[in-house]
């Protein structure tokens, strides 16, 4: 039996209990939905067969519910492009896209590239069977190309590095650059700025732009050490006296140093002119034994160190093996230099047994 004395506001109607369980349902489900928060995971390009470019196309969907993953897939974002052409979707593009279409971004994660670059179908099978172009045409479009990419790296990484950059275009892409008339730019690369780089080129009159992307390998050559001064013969290189230069020098079979501290304490054999790229062959270790100098040899036989002083008839340097002659009856011999006007014998065996012949008038021990 009803109480009739419930009535006004709280009164437990049977429309409140609706109510209220709407309300509870509503908040079970948008917990659900959040439990099962979807990550989108943008691709760096995407082709597109289709007339419509879906969210599966420009990102690979993952959801713990199947069913909820090909939904969110099969949502549909704009046209595709025409065959050979491209379009550049940002992320921020395609987040607004889908806050269109009643996706709320906060239950949703997002990863992968900033930016997906979307082709038109065929782009690839020479711009809708127009043929391949000529190879005049394309070594033409591709220098058109490379200058753009190297202007772009000159303004926004380095005015005065050499930059190299190689690309090679597809015949859909060398008759667009034909198309656009020359006028071509390029946007695109990051730090470092070397290795492969996406760029984005664009041409052509504004009624009509040309744009596409390529894959552009950027090098830039080896630095090599040159004469930042005029360096005299047997001078000892000092840090003041070289630098480091990028570029190409003029011999491509040269040998040259590309660090700095593989020149350093070395002696010059010839005097090299300043802004000079230094070669291995002008350089040498400095000289510690030079001919008609004295020299202090040891032999090391059977723990015992022997010491005879002789006289250089080679110069040496650190490691070089030099011929001596001994001072008492000028008998040459072979020693290896291992300091400055010092050596050790070559044949330490034999030559400590002939030291020791010598007697106590050649000899210290």
């Amino acid at each position: 039996m009803i109480d009739r004395r419930l009535h006004g506001p709280t009164a437990l109607s049977p429309a409140w209990f609706c109510i209220a369980a709407l309300t509870m349902f509503a908040t079970v489900e948008s917990g659900a939905v959040a439990a099962r928060a979807a990550e989108f995971q943008l691709r760096a390009e995407c082709r597109c067969p289709a007339p419509v470019v879906t969210l599966g196309d420009v990102a690979q969907v993952f959801d713990a519910d199947a069913r909820q993953a090909d939904a969110l897939a099969a949502l549909e974002l704009f046209p595709a492009p025409p065959a050979g052409r491209q379009r550049f979707l940002r992320l921020r593009q395609l987040q607004d896209l889908l806050i269109v279409r009643g996706i709320r971004l906060a239950e949703h994660r997002f990863s992968g590239s900033s930016q997906v670059v979307v082709s038109g179908s065929g782009e690839q099978a020479d711009a809708a069977g127009e043929g391949s172009v000529s190879a005049s045409t394309m070594k033409r479009s591709e220098r058109l190309v490379r200058e753009a990419v190297v202007a772009w790296l000159r303004r926004h990484a380095s005015e005065t590095e050499p930059w190299d950059t190689d690309v090679t275009l597809n015949d859909g892409q060398a008759r667009l650059v034909a198309t656009a008339g020359g006028e071509l730019s390029a946007r695109g690369g990051m730090p470092p700025w070397v290795g492969i780089q996406r760029f984005e080129v664009t041409g052509g009159p504004p009624e009509a732009p040309v744009r596409f992307a390529i894959d552009a390998r950027v090098t830039l050559p080896p630095a090599v050490v040159v004469a930042a001064r005029s360096i005299p013969r047997d001078a000892v290189i000092r840090a003041e006296d070289v630098e480091l230069q990028r570029g190409t020098p003029g011999d491509p079979s040269g040998d040259w140093f590309h660090s700095i501290d593989e020149v350093l304490g070395q002696e010059v054999v010839r005097a090299i002119p300043d802004g000079k790229v230094l070669e291995r062959n002008q350089l040498r270790p400095p000289l510690l034994v030079r001919r008609g100098e004295a020299v202090t040899v040891y032999a090391r036989s059977s723990g015992i160190r022997v010491r005879v002083t002789a006289r250089a008839r080679e110069n040496g340097s650190l490691g070089d093996l030099i011929m001596v002659e001994s001072l008492l009856n000028r008998e040459p011999y072979f020693v290896r230099v291992s300091g400055f006007q010092e050596a050790e014998i070559y044949a330490r065996a034999i030559q400590a047994d002939r030291a020791a012949a010598a007697g106590p008038s050649g000899l210290a021990r």
